[in-house]
């Protein structure tokens, strides 16, 4: 067996030091290899267009004051009421109605909470409501779902995150709070097809 060449002296670790200068010397190993690969890699593809395989889509939210959702509000199911599809009579129309509420506790005293909806996924940029995920062809209705503030006057327009965001309700003494909406049928057509409906949306919790 040969043995191991001996380091010079410039270049001998301490004991119990030699795990931290491995690390560094593999670390400047690999920027080397990875700096040559990679001009390599450019020289193989000089002249050739590169295509993109994806988009990559990063949301957040960073409150000033803190909360809790409460998990039973968190992610729920909103059953709206059957209705007939001759009770719409023109595109735009709201009919039947259910509430719903997302509630908060353990909040910083005075804190304002909004619930910031997200504006892709199911949300027709068009109406601001939300589409149905099953198709006609599938026994789908084409009727959308609205969404409006606690008051049931006041839509909430899903394709612009501020219309949500602005939507706020401030904790009560106690440090709960919460906020209410109202879930409504619309049509999108001048006539609308019977049929099921199940839709979908995310949404982040904003304390202020």
């Amino acid at each position: 067996m040969f043995g191991a060449p001996e380091a010079p002296d410039n270049q001998r670790v301490e004991p119990g030091k030699g795990s931290h200068r491995i690390d560094l010397e593999f670390e400047q190993m690999s920027k080397k290899l990875i700096a040559a690969l990679a001009s390599l890699s450019l020289a193989g593809l000089s002249g050739t267009a590169l295509a993109a395989d994806g988009t990559l889509t990063f949301e957040g939210v960073i409150n000033s004051k803190t909360c809790i959702l409460d998990p039973g509000s968190a992610s729920q199911t909103v059953n709206l009421p059957p209705v007939r599809a001759s009770e719409f009579q023109n595109a735009g129309q709201a009919v039947g109605e259910q509430t719903f509420s997302l509630k908060a506790s353990g909040c910083d005293a005075d804190a304002m909470v909004a619930a910031v909806f997200a504006s892709g996924g199911n949300v027709d940029p068009a109406t601001g409501n939300l589409n149905n995920t099953i198709p006609t062809s599938a026994g789908g209705t084409d009727a959308q779902v609205a969404l409006y503030q606690g008051d049931g006057s006041t839509k909430l327009d899903l394709s612009d995150p501020a219309s949500s965001g602005g939507y706020q309700t401030q904790t009560d003494g106690s440090g709960n709070a919460t906020l209410e909406f109202v879930a409504k049928y619309m049509s999108k057509n001048a006539t609308t097809a019977a049929g099921v409906l199940k839709t979908n949306l995310q949404y982040t919790m904003s304390y202020q």
